[in-house]
């Protein structure tokens, strides 16, 4: 008998340690996979001659269709059965989009691309953290130990693509996170169906944005963190599209932008890790309220010192607050949320406030940018962060995790 046990005990091990083996290279492969194209999105859009508003507008496109259709697509996708494979589904054509993009030359058609791309993307990244988050709990890990995988696939697909951008174009960029993609269509199928979906919510009530901005409101921890990314986001948006624009116009090459890229993935790798157990002595919000006062002293130093050599170490260091922020971020809304809106108010906060800034930040900071140039876009960002710091600060929870977890218990 008491060998059967342990047999159970053992198999139950097993298939929680291939879940999460899984969980981590599909991390790998799906983050790691934006490693290729993303720092350089903005230059293939310089080099088609596309000036700051019509590249400010293509990121507002994106952002329209993602603040509305990632919280429907989520809360939509995660009552279903078979949201493992609609979730392939998405990222298979979300794989095609990025490459048929790198095809354009013509602003309309980007336009098209990025529209369509955004409807099949924009639920990807929310249902992925939410499944991580379940696959790292039951098997006693926290989000951080999935997540450095991200990074550790962005350092990989980042230095390939400096060299083949140089050698071949954006295309090599562009082929390599549509293959990327496609690997963790793959991957994900190795992973069991019940960490996409929540079929024991599909007898309540759909949950709804409306529901959720209602739920947000009356959490003044939540709704202090969504005014500080919206004045974040807003304020950031600039810096965030055009530092390596900024960082070709100092005299970059291609290759000294990817490596500047990997700088912050190289300490993400056991600061992601090493954030899950300063986040459990100090809590979700303590650690978010200190990464973005990092954050802060970055972009003022940038400001102060606009060199090369300061872009890079603030993105060495840049990569301690990164990892605290990512954490932090999750685990603050996971901690502050029941099963039935985690994945929800999770694609509310990076995806639809995003959105929602983006629509009016990212053509205003690329009028900005038109207009004096990128330097100036770290004023705006550091002022953003220090609001940022204030909302956080004046909203900082006085309920202690454990009474909070019982009131949400309480209320369902």
């Amino acid at each position: 008998m008491i060998y059967l046990q342990n047999l159970k005990m053992n198999s139950k091990f097993k298939i929680n340690f291939n879940d999460l083996t899984f969980a981590r290279l599909y991390y790998f492969a799906f983050m790691g996979g934006w490693g290729f194209i993303l720092p350089f999105m903005n230059l293939f859009y310089v080099s088609l001659g596309l000036n700051g508003k019509q590249i400010g507008f293509i990121s507002s496109t994106s952002a329209i269709v993602g603040m509305v259709v990632s919280p429907l697509w989520v809360s939509e996708v995660k009552r279903r059965p078979q949201a493992r494979r609609i979730l392939q589904v998405a990222l298979i054509l979300g794989a095609i989009g990025y490459y048929i993009l790198g095809l354009q030359n013509y602003f309309p058609f980007i336009l098209l691309v990025v529209f369509l791309h955004s409807l099949a993307a924009s639920g990807i990244a929310p249902l992925a953290d939410s499944m991580a988050v379940t696959v790292a709990q039951e098997s006693g890990n926290g989000y951080g130990s999935v997540r450095a995988w991200g990074s550790l696939g962005w350092i990989v697909c980042l230095l390939s693509s400096g060299k083949l951008v140089a050698q071949f174009g954006f295309i090599a960029g562009f082929s390599g996170i549509c293959l990327m993609w496609l690997i963790a269509a793959g991957l994900i199928f190795f992973i069991k169906p019940r960490y996409f979906s929540s079929p024991q919510i599909s007898d309540q009530p759909k949950p709804n944005v409306l529901a959720a901005l209602q739920f947000i409101w009356q959490d003044k921890v939540l709704l202090g963190f969504a005014l500080a990314l919206v004045a974040i986001g807003f304020l950031n948006n600039g810096v965030l599209q055009f530092e390596n624009v900024f960082l070709a116009e100092l005299g970059a090459s291609k290759q000294i932008i990817s490596v500047a890229g990997v700088l912050s993935a190289v300490v993400e790798l056991p600061f992601m890790i090493y954030s899950d157990r300063i986040m459990r002595r100090v809590g979700p919000h303590r650690l978010l309220l200190l990464a973005v006062g990092i954050t802060l002293f970055q972009r003022l130093a940038v400001l102060i010192l606009p060199f090369i050599s300061t872009i890079m170490v603030i993105r060495f260091v840049g990569g301690v607050a990164f990892s605290f922020y990512t954490i932090s971020f999750i685990g603050l809304i996971s901690s502050r949320t029941g099963s039935r809106e985690t994945g929800t108010i999770l694609a509310l906060f990076s995806v639809t406030i995003a959105g929602l800034v983006n629509i009016i930040a990212a053509p205003v900071s690329g009028a900005i940018f038109d207009l004096i140039g990128a330097r100036w876009l770290y004023a705006l960002s550091a002022s953003g962060y220090l609001i940022g710091v204030l909302c956080l600060w004046w909203t900082r929870p006085t309920v202690p995790l454990e009474e909070r977890a019982q009131l949400i218990d309480t209320i369902r």
